[in-house]
């Protein structure tokens, strides 16, 4: 695919704005975005956003900006708080590793910057090395990291996956890292689904044991048997999770076990009562900071439920 140039569009946020930020990308359908954390001032964000320059003339770009300032509930949009500037494709695929440093998650995972050398003193984790390309998914965000805690803490040796927002592909590198014999990675940006085969390859050497499609999960599953997982993984937002649920359920075989994450607090009574009535056993719910993580089984007779 040919080299283009892009749009970054860059503002400052609090921090709690973040979840509505990215609900409303979401749903316009804009999936290449950052969020850092600034060193000097804890309660606030700063937003990076790439739009590809053919698809976002003037008209568009201020309607987008006005979008933002209504959902920010901040005064009309002026040259202080939006930043536009046009970059490579290359620049971008580059520009922001400066943020990144390696992680611990959990008790037995870091997450590796791939430019980065190993420290000895870590040899003895799972390594997932990661550069995070056209996509986003770095660890760092708390919903992704109660999804590799609960992982952790799971049997994947042997199983069958499938990572439903593979975005960076971590959780899919994870599963296969632990052990999962296959991996069905779906994501509806192309950008993700080319940085998920990236990260794979990256780790492994090679694509054996992955299987990645390009789409929406309900529209993908209507063209391809995707049946009899033992994990389906599942970090996205709550809005998105609810219309799920059904065709996870269906995708899942007996005793099979979903991860969600990318929930709210406030959000996860509402995704538990959806789970219990399409007969999803309530297995475990973690937290950290306003995120909640949720792990359910599909029971052999949900008669028992």
């Amino acid at each position: 695919m040919a080299t283009k140039d892009w749009y970054k569009l860059t503002f400052l946020i609090e921090s709690y704005s973040e979840e509505i930020i990215i609900w409303k990308l979401s749903e316009l359908g804009i999936f290449s975005f950052s969020f850092e954390y600034l060193i000097k001032n804890d309660n606030k964000k700063e937003v990076n956003i790439w739009l590809p320059i053919d698809d976002w003339g003037e008209s568009a770009r201020s309607g987008f900006e006005k979008i933002i300032s209504k959902l920010l509930n901040i005064n009309a949009p002026n040259n202080d708080f939006f930043d536009w500037s046009i970059i490579k494709e290359e620049d971008w695929l580059t520009s922001w590793k400066k943020y990144w440093a390696p992680e611990l998650v959990g008790n037995h995972f870091l997450i590796l910057p791939s430019w980065i050398n190993l420290n000895e003193k870590f040899k003895d984790k799972k390594i997932i090395k990661i550069d995070p390309g056209a996509a986003f998914g770095t660890g760092s965000h708390p919903s992704t990291y109660l999804c590799l805690e609960r992982m952790e803490h799971s049997s994947f040796s042997d199983k069958k996956v499938l990572d439903i927002g593979s975005g960076s592909g971590i959780l899919s590198v994870a599963a296969r890292l632990l052990g999962a014999k296959e991996v069905c990675s779906v994501d509806n940006d192309y950008l993700a689904i080319n940085s998920t085969k990236s990260n794979f390859q990256l780790n492994f050497g090679n694509l054996k044991n992955l299987n990645t499609y390009l789409g929406s999960f309900n529209e993908v599953i209507l063209k391809n048997p995707l049946k009899q997982f033992d994990f389906v993984l599942c970090n996205i937002l709550a809005e998105v999770i609810k219309k799920m649920i059904p065709n996870i359920y269906k995708c899942l075989g007996n005793n099979g076990e979903v991860v969600f994450s990318g929930i709210l607090n406030s959000q996860k009574d509402e995704i538990i009562k959806i789970l219990i009535q399409n007969d999803l056993k309530l297995l475990d719910v973690s937290t950290r900071k306003d995120w909640a993580c949720i792990a359910a089984q599909k029971a052999s007779d949900p008669t028992y439920l």
